[in-house]
């Protein structure tokens, strides 16, 4: 009999083993990683092939890197896409844990009698043999309700990965604005200085015939020196702006050398009147990837209110045994489930209470402030276009002023320091009417963001959503 015992430990502990899964080693090695994201290039065949799955019909990669193109690499590179990649990986893992049934158990006692009488032990073996089986179950719906609220979370996690491709997204928008703005501005301010050094070289010819006082020219240095600055000032932001751009795509500055930007998105203000914005509003306080995320965080925390109240009845657990002693075969059938007695599980039914309270709370938040964000940007949009509107009164009108002193300059009515004047004022024009507009895309980066909407884009919210779930093979 106990020969057979043991031959039934082997066999059971056998099939429980085979299958088990394995340890496979992946150390971390600090060096490697960083010398994969040194090795980062928009020409990477990897995210090419994974582009073009996406946009079959896109030359790849592009010959000028549009907004539309760069929030694909961000959406492939930037680490924050990855870690929520990995967190809904997590999420569906643990989807698998919350089906699970529970094992059942085993107790073997085997037990050698050391004072059996001559007799009994000329007819049986001093030995009891006993074994008890434990089978737990789950009662009224507990793994359900669990199962439930893994999934909900789980969709939570899949939701928030698109999210997080829209926040890459307007992080990226903001540095290829930046990247835009920091060059015009430099090709403004080294236009304002080529203008001030030919006045201040005429004045200085002035000074030398006796025409002007000095103070005159003085005035003149310290304004080339001011534009100086100014210059050297946009080489420092040009510069920056190129290593904002690289950080939200995920790439080594060195990345950008040698590419091409296309900033026809931001040339001029964003055409908003074409925008069916009460349409897209009520779309974004009801399909935005976090509000649907919020939402399935509420009905997981009612699936976890479900399980704490279907927690206050007892599981079960059968404990079937079996003995043998001194030649007897006893069978037994046993049951056990705790007594409800000192609580019925009400601390955890209140805290899972409260939490889809808190769930319900954070919903009715995050609408609000959706709410708040679009009518600010638009109570400020309609502002800034406006202004706009006033900015480009101002260059026609300093346009015409240089026009005018042009025609003066060459019928010899006015002289070439009046011409350079005018230059110089439409110069200053152009960059009064650049910082508007880069204040209303700025603003319409704001607007997008919130409405998970693409302003004058070629990716559509879906294809943004499908990019940012979509498997990275690297």
């Amino acid at each position: 009999m106990l020969k057979t015992l043991l031959l039934f430990l082997i066999v059971a502990l056998s099939l429980s083993v085979s299958g088990c899964a394995e340890f496979d080693d992946r150390p971390l090695n600090s060096s490697a990683s960083a010398t994969r994201i040194q090795a980062r290039r928009l020409n990477d065949p990897g995210l090419r092939r994974w582009a073009v799955s996406l946009l079959p019909a896109a030359a790849w990669p592009p010959k000028a890197w549009d907004l539309d193109r760069l929030t694909l690499a961000a959406i492939y590179y930037h680490p924050d896409l990855v870690v929520a990649r990995t967190q809904a990986e997590m999420a569906e893992a643990a989807e698998v844990t919350a089906a699970q049934r529970p094992n059942p158990y085993i107790t073997v006692t085997p037990t050698w009698i050391s004072n059996l009488g001559q007799l009994a032990a000329a007819t049986a073996a001093p030995w009891i043999a006993a074994n008890i089986l434990s089978i737990p179950i789950e009662t009224f719906g507990k793994r359900g309700f669990r199962m439930d609220r893994t999934a909900w979370l789980s969709a939570a996690a899949r939701l928030r990965v698109a999210d997080a491709a829209w926040q890459a997204r307007a992080r990226l928008r903001l540095a290829l604005l930046e990247v835009y703005a920091a060059a015009e501005a430099e090709r403004l301010s080294q236009n304002q200085l080529g203008i001030q050094q030919a006045m201040t070289q005429r004045l200085e010819q002035q000074l030398a015939a006796g025409e002007i006082a000095r103070p005159e020219v003085i005035r003149s240095h310290i304004t080339l020196n001011q534009l100086q600055l100014n210059v050297r000032g946009a080489q420092k932001r040009r510069a920056e702006s190129r290593v904002l751009l690289a950080a939200a795509i995920g790439i080594p500055v060195d990345a950008l050398a040698g590419i091409e930007f296309d900033f026809a998105n931001f040339s001029t203000p964003p055409l908003l009147n074409t925008l069916p914005l009460p349409h897209l509003r009520d779309a974004a306080l009801r399909e935005r990837p976090d509000v649907l995320a919020a939402l399935s965080d509420y009905a997981a925390a009612q699936s976890a209110l479900q399980l704490e109240i279907a927690n206050q009845y007892p599981n079960i657990q059968l404990n079937p045994g079996y003995t043998w002693e001194v030649g007897e075969h006893r069978w037994s059938l046993g049951a056990m489930m705790p007594l409800p007695i000192l609580h019925q599980n009400q601390g955890q039914i209140a805290e899972a209470e409260a939490k889809r309270g808190e769930s319900a709370a954070r919903f009715d938040a995050l609408q609000k402030r959706i709410l708040d964000d679009i009518d600010r940007v638009r109570a400020g949009l309609d502002a800034l276009l406006s202004k706009w509107d006033d900015a480009e009164r101002q260059m026609g009108i300093q346009q015409d002023s240089l026009r005018s002193a042009q025609a003066l300059f060459q019928t010899g009515e006015t002289d070439r320091l009046a011409l350079l004047g005018a230059e110089l004022e439409l110069a200053a024009a152009e960059r009064a009417r650049l910082d508007v507009l880069v204040e209303t895309q700025q603003s319409a980066n704001v607007l997008e963001d919130t409405l998970r909407y693409p302003i004058a884009s070629t990716l559509t919210p879906s294809l943004i959503a499908v990019s940012a779930t979509k498997e990275v093979l690297k």
